[in-house]
């Protein structure tokens, strides 16, 4: 059983954070320190509130609701070193006892080429469970690239600024190549 990590927020009934309604989980620890990031308490992994197995039960609850397309991922970082395990251990749940639930992480490490996640000096590491993602956006948030989205009335759905990838990261292992969904 992996470690209790600690959180800020379950949300659910949620729209903005991928397809359909889903329950999110607000994860705390980030790495990345994105310029005027939205969510800069969730950085410090050590803040916010332990996930036990009490809190946990919110999410599970949530997720069984019919209504209820599937899971995000969200923070702070899910992929950060201290939330890995859980979170693997919480998509393998996911995926073994809630059958047409998908899974979305949202995450400022990168994914390239050869399924490694890299962080902004190019240190790689494999996700063991990068293929019970459904959806996986990417990227560091940019705000100067945001205010050009603004500027330019681009739609930005699903992401704080354009340089995020939305990835079908089953698509993208069976063609084996990076293969991002439209919006």
């Amino acid at each position: 059983m992996a470690r209790i990590i600690n959180y800020h927020n379950i949300t659910h009934d949620d729209m903005v954070n991928g397809d359909g309604l889903r329950v999110v989980l607000w994860v705390s620890g980030c790495i990345h320190h994105c310029k005027e990031c939205q969510n800069p308490i969730t950085w410090d992994e050590n803040v916010g509130v332990p996930l036990t197995e009490w809190e946990e039960a919110e999410f599970w609850e949530w997720l069984d609701k019919p209504w209820t397309q599937g899971a995000t991922f969200s923070g702070g970082d899910p992929l950060h070193p201290a939330n890995r395990e859980k979170i693997g251990e919480m998509i393998n749940t996911i995926k073994t006892k809630h059958p047409g639930k998908d899974v979305w992480v949202y995450t400022g490490y990168v994914l390239n080429d050869d399924f490694q996640l890299e962080d902004a000096e190019g240190n790689a590491f494999e996700l063991p469970y990068l293929k019970d993602i459904d959806i996986l956006i990417d990227g560091r948030f940019e705000c100067e690239t945001r205010r050009q989205d603004i500027n330019l009335y681009k739609k930005v759905l699903w992401r704080g600024s354009s340089n995020q990838r939305i990835i079908d990261v089953k698509k993208s292992i069976e063609a084996g190549k990076i293969i991002e969904r439209s919006e």
